[in-house]
């Protein structure tokens, strides 16, 4: 690590502490799988195990997380780091444990953060009420390859995938793509609108080998979230399925789910903390940037 880098992560440790929170970016191959159904739904099981949660939310209008729990924002980070707000203006809250920070331009912004910037954007996070214990990043399906660089600086990333074969082909893409352009080998791979088993083996099966076989990288299957109705009923109410219908078959399936994140190891040495996801995605948006520059 460079001299400026090192002393840069330094400042942001002392300004924003110790605290441990393990960073999740959720992606899909296509939009319509039900990636964001699972961050929201994610969220709220793993706040009523106890766990602190805040979404970075890069989706727009219906397609956000912040819709999906039927709320409307007003501003979002870019406006924060162009001084026009404080972040906790742009921070949405829909319970006490469960937060959303809309980051829809923002974090096409974060590559071009100057040192004052990032020091500015620290302290505003070190004085936030709330302290994390997950961060779930809901990257959107329009997304670009800087926004991707999200996923560099996370500590797992969970591929949301539905039985379509048009869904697995451009899941089996976007895995390659980050295995290839950002280093990834392990990922956490989640079926959904699964009608029966053999909806889930399709989805599992055809990723699982082609994965191994050419792309040097990992995929472990998680229990599956079933098709299921009541889904849809939530997402008209705008509310999580797992609050409202607590038990519908996704809903339980939610928090299975939940229980089994919250037993994952730590993926690195100091457990994970806000000071260091900061500082990752500043680095790999930059790089990324460059990349697509050359």
């Amino acid at each position: 690590m460079s001299g400026f880098a090192f002393d840069q992560a330094e400042g942001l440790r002392r300004l924003l502490g110790r605290d441990q929170m393990r960073v999740i970016a959720v992606v899909s191959g296509k939009p319509r799988v039900g990636q964001t159904n699972v961050v929201v739904n994610l969220a709220h099981a793993l706040a009523t195990q106890g766990k602190s949660v805040l979404i970075l939310d890069e989706g727009i209008g219906a397609d956000s997380s912040a819709a999906r729990l039927g709320l409307a924002p007003r501003f979002e980070l870019a406006q924060v780091l162009k001084e026009q707000i404080r972040l906790s203006q742009a921070l949405l809250s829909y319970s006490a444990a469960l937060h959303i920070l809309p980051a829809r331009e923002g974090l096409r912004r974060v590559a071009h953060l100057t040192r004052e910037a990032q020091d500015r954007l620290a302290r505003d996070m070190a004085v936030l009420p709330l302290k994390p214990d997950v961060l779930l990043i809901d990257l959107a399906a329009d997304r670009s390859q800087i926004t991707l660089a999200a996923t560099a600086a996370a500590d797992e990333v969970l591929v949301v995938v539905s039985p379509e074969h048009s869904a697995i082909t451009q899941s089996y893409a976007l895995i390659k793509q980050l295995a290839q352009d950002y280093g990834r080998r392990h990922f956490r791979l989640l079926a959904t609108k699964t009608k029966n088993d053999n909806d889930a083996a399709a989805v599992y099966n055809n990723m699982l080998g082609a994965a191994a076989r050419y792309l040097n990288a990992q995929l472990n299957e998680l229990s599956t979230v079933p098709w299921d109705e009541a889904v849809r009923r939530a997402n008209r109410l705008g509310k999580p399925v797992v609050e409202i219908f607590p038990d519908a078959p996704a809903s339980q399936a939610y928090r299975t789910l939940a229980q089994a994140i919250a037993a994952w190891p730590m993926m690195r040495e100091d457990g994970g903390h806000l000071d260091g996801f900061l500082h990752r995605l500043i680095i790999s948006s930059r790089m990324m940037e460059l990349s697509v520059r050359i």
